[in-house]
């Protein structure tokens, strides 16, 4: 019988994840390749320079490459990645409409390590 060597979502991160500002009072959306408009994002669950971990009522592919936008006032911020894996939320995880979620792990593209710094370090408060 052969193995399952699979990972789990955890154990595919590549540095430790921080928990993100709940102070945050902006918007945080996401846009999907070959889809038009843009989905909001229920929870912003875990946060690195290399990845973020999200909640959404969307369902996206693994593989899709998807594009990450948060506003608030004068700042805008966007980063770009790709979805690394996808699970339906437990329905602990459900909001009080019952709406199905899910999560999410979104690798960030290492292209744009400067950008995906940014992003972390005002979305998680780290200096």
């Amino acid at each position: 019988m052969k193995e399952n060597t699979a990972l789990s979502p955890i154990e595919q991160r590549q540095a430790e994840r921080h928990a993100p500002l709940e102070s945050r009072q902006g918007k945080l959306t996401l846009s999907v390749e070959g889809q038009s408009g843009r989905h909001g994002i229920s929870m912003l669950r875990d946060i690195s320079p290399f990845g973020v971990g999200v909640e959404s009522s969307l369902l996206v592919e693994k593989g899709k490459l998807i594009r990450l936008t948060y506003e608030e006032r004068n700042l805008a911020l966007e980063v770009v990645g790709t979805v690394a894996w996808n699970q339906r939320a437990g329905a602990t995880d459900a909001d009080i409409t019952n709406q199905v979620h899910h999560q999410m792990g979104i690798q960030l593209h290492p292209a744009d390590i400067e950008r995906n710094i940014h992003f972390f370090r005002y979305m998680a408060g780290v200096e």
